[in-house]
């Protein structure tokens, strides 16, 4: 009986560490190359929240623009948008996408990550922009 109840215990540690091993982590606020790899599995949907002229200056591939700082303009896009998509939001510095990131939750979406640092720390690894 003891021998069974161990072999049970054992081959439930192993599903376990099995089941983390093969699931990648994912990330809520992204540092740069976790944030790139996400945007490119195409699973994601990229928003841009910064000013239209701060995207002009060079953004990320297949990034929608919505202004952050037009907060009715910003909130009524979001509820045009499924809440049960998976979204990648990015700013220049992380806190304004930080803020919409928590906006987005408590509006019912559930797969939302920012980019840890902004556009700031993704050239600052000399990852693309586009213009």
């Amino acid at each position: 009986m003891k021998i069974g109840l161990i072999i049970f215990v054992l081959c439930g540690i192993a599903f376990i560490i099995g089941t983390m091993i093969s699931s990648p982590k994912v990330c809520t606020s992204c540092k740069p190359l976790e944030f790139k790899a996400m945007a490119e599995s195409g699973e994601y949907k990229i928003i841009d929240i910064r000013t239209e002229e701060e995207y002009a200056v060079g953004h990320l591939v297949n990034a929608s623009q919505i202004d952050y700082y037009k907060t009715d303009v910003f909130k009524n896009y979001l509820d045009t948008l499924d809440k049960n998509a998976k979204y990648l939001i990015y700013c220049r510095s992380g806190n304004r996408s930080r803020n919409a990131m928590e906006i987005m939750r408590n509006k019912g979406f559930k797969n939302v990550a920012d980019l840890a640092g902004g556009i700031t720390a993704w050239t600052t690894q000399g990852l693309p922009v586009v213009k």
